[in-house]
């Protein structure tokens, strides 16, 4: 019979994976917006964002394991949304640009 403390922390690590799916599907979504965006940004700016999000996005589960992951995560999909404008959209956020 597993140990009560072995459930627990089998149940932490399921919960942690849940919400690192979540915000690295959030932020695949705001990199695919960031893409119909493109032709806003100067080359350099776009590359560096693209960057940032890319680091983010392939470091998620470790992010994930940081004491306050929920609230940083947070953070930074409000950061990144301030880019790319996708979660205070009013219309379909495929088709808006600004």
């Amino acid at each position: 019979m597993p140990d009560f403390t072995d459930v627990k922390m089998e149940a932490e690590a399921i919960r942690k994976k849940h919400i690192s799916t979540f915000y690295r599907e959030e932020f695949l979504r705001h990199k695919g917006r960031l893409e119909c965006q493109r032709p806003f940004f100067a080359e350099k700016t776009y590359e560096e964002i693209e960057s940032v999000l890319n680091k983010l996005i392939d470091e998620i589960d470790r992010i994930c394991e940081v004491e306050n992951f929920e609230e940083l995560a947070s953070n930074l999909l409000h950061r990144i949304d301030v880019v790319t404008n996708l979660s205070t959209s009013k219309v379909n956020p495929s088709y808006r640009i600004h």
